[in-house]
């Protein structure tokens, strides 16, 4: 075994929050969520960092990064020097490893796990004093991660020991008491102060906007730890700043606590760290009714916005009592979606052909939904149910109304609010099997950063009765083995997937918390956000255009195109 291997086998999971490793695909520029697997003894080949943080979100291991790109390696190894100084005079064991690079990494492993905002506020308190310090993996609690000893790094190389592997075994063995921890946290009692000012929890402080729903802003907070200190100046204020937030958003005390045991709000219960774990509960118990009690005052008198929100009915919903046009249109997109399967076959050799199956999918969904042919959904609408971004949709509807044998077809064009019309059709698709017609859905939140062949995949899954084999899986999806096999394994990483010795089946673990824990809502909430302002924008330049003379430019005059157009080149259909 050589010294890397040893290093990752016996270093990693006893300096890791969290038996949670992500690799990187891109030679350690990015550590995305899709690509987090279950801690092995084994050293990936690709540069891999642990978790940082428990799911409790709690750290047992101070990550202190010595970034060489903030001053070069002089000012690292300066800053090294101190470090390992002024620790040692405090009694501290470390383990040290060194990067190609030049940068350092000095871990300090704690007997007690300590609160996130402990452990963040320690080394954002040292940064002050060695600048080369980069806290951002001590900033996410969700995502912040961070190469140890044996790791690959994206320069060819791999995080070397600075010291005999003794010394760092031991050193995680044994690891630093609360005494030791004491001791550096009074140390840093001053350079603290300069970057937090503690105030008393003050519910009434809490800005009124995050009372009106789980914005993505307060979501972050109980995912991450991440929030505005100038708005919260206390991790207390941004706890109760969650909590209104649930509470305003119709979640019980259960529903919080649930979100907090399984892992995805793991912030939030790091802000509840500091209690003892019998009387935590009681604590939010205490804190959800103080919330209940002051959502309930705004409320009456007005502050927090409508208490009800208008029902929408779309022009293409269909009346529930004409049973007999219900039954057709189930059979007419029955046969649609076998008609779907066949044109996805051709779509294979497409430059975007996952994104425009895609588009077929969220077409054949909404068109379940409303249950009409006829599909007047903007382009942002079908962006937010595919996840692209709206150009992007706009082209591929395009290019599935004009390829040969379309199941779409353009019927009107958008003008003013209303957006284009498609309207699903039937063309000479040969010969039509009646069975069963399978779930057909656009693109769930966890798939945005899951992947869309994760997404096929699993749809296959979801549809058989019985295990599927790899083959079968690339002959049903179109897909090649090698992207299979790393859709199921990315499946698998998140227990969406499993093998039972037969072939491959769903996994137990649920979407819908996957998308949590990978913290897809955020993203979709402020996807959601962005176009909700760029609509009330267009809608109010369309109205001020409505009442605007119209000029006829002479023959010597240059037409006054600049009038007609949008300040903002998106706000452009």
């Amino acid at each position: 075994m050589s010294p890397e291997d040893r290093a990752w086998e016996l270093l990693a999971p006893a300096l890791a929050g969290r038996a949670r490793v992500r690799v990187s695909l891109d030679r350690g520029k990015n550590y995305p969520a899709r690509c987090e697997q279950d801690l092995r003894a084994r050293r990936p080949a690709a540069p891999a960092a642990v978790m940082v943080y428990s799911l409790a979100g709690t750290a047992s291991t101070i990550f202190l990064d010595l970034d060489s790109s903030r001053g070069g390696v002089d000012a690292v190894t300066k800053d090294a020097e101190g470090l390992r100084d002024w620790l040692g005079r405090n009694g501290a064991q470390w383990v040290e490893d060194v990067s190609p690079s030049g940068g350092r990494h000095l871990y300090l492993p704690l007997a007690e796990a300590i609160p996130f905002t402990e452990a963040r506020d320690f080394v954002e308190a040292l940064e002050l004093r060695f600048t080369t310090i980069d806290p951002s993996p001590h900033r996410s609690v969700a995502s912040g991660c961070c190469r140890v000893p044996g790791s690959a790094h994206r320069s060819g190389g791999v995080q070397k020991l600075t010291q005999v592997i003794g010394e760092a075994i031991r050193a995680v063995s044994e690891r630093n008491g609360p005494d030791v921890w004491g001791t550096l946290w009074q140390e840093t009692a001053e350079l603290r102060a300069r970057i937090n000012q503690p105030t008393t929890p003050a519910l009434d402080e809490i800005d009124r906007d995050q009372l009106i729903g789980l914005s993505s802003q307060v979501l972050r907070i109980a995912r991450e730890g991440i929030y505005d200190h100038a708005r919260y100046r206390s991790p207390s204020e941004a706890r109760m700043a969650v909590i209104a937030g649930s509470v305003r958003h119709g979640l019980t005390v259960t529903d919080i606590q649930q979100r907090m045991l399984t892992g995805a709000w793991p912030a939030l219960a790091g802000l509840y760290a500091k209690y003892a774990p019998r009387t935590r509960l009681s604590v939010l118990s205490r804190e959800w009714r103080k919330a209940q009690e002051y959502v309930a005052l705004s409320l009456q008198k007005g502050t927090t916005g409508e208490a009800q929100k208008s029902v929408h009915r779309s022009d293409t919903s269909n009346n529930k009592t004409q049973g007999e046009h219900q039954t057709t249109h189930n059979e007419f997109l029955k046969a649609w979606s076998q008609a779907r399967s066949a044109c996805e076959r051709r779509l294979v050799e497409a430059k975007d052909n996952l994104g425009l199956r895609m588009m077929l999918r969220a077409l054949e969904e909404a068109s379940a939904k409303t249950g009409a042919r006829e599909i007047s959904f903007g382009v942002r609408a079908h962006a937010l149910a595919t996840g692209a971004h709206p150009s992007t949709v706009a082209g591929q509807l395009q290019m599935l109304s004009e390829m040969d044998a379309p199941l779409i077809r353009k019927v009107a064009t958008g003008r003013g609010r209303d957006a284009d019309t498609y309207e699903l059709q039937l063309s000479d698709v040969g010969e039509l099997h009646p069975n069963r017609r399978r779930k057909v859905h656009a693109v769930r939140p966890a798939f945005r950063e899951l992947g869309l062949p994760a997404a096929f995949v699993y749809e296959e899954l979801e549809n058989s009765g019985d295990p599927l084999q790899t083959s079968d899986l690339v002959q049903a999806t179109g897909l090649g083995r090698s992207t299979i096999h790393r859709a199921l394994e990315t499946l698998a990483s998140w227990g969406l997937a499993r093998w039972n010795k037969t072939g491959w089946v769903l996994g137990s673990a649920c979407l819908k918390a996957c998308a949590e824990l990978l913290g897809v809502i955020e993203a979709v909430i402020r996807q959601q956000s962005l176009y909700k302002k760029q609509r009330v924008r267009w809608h109010a330049w369309l109205e001020s255009r409505q009442h605007h003379p119209g000029q006829i430019a002479e023959a010597d005059e240059e037409y006054p195109y600049w009038l007609f157009e949008p300040d903002d080149p998106t706000l452009l259909r």
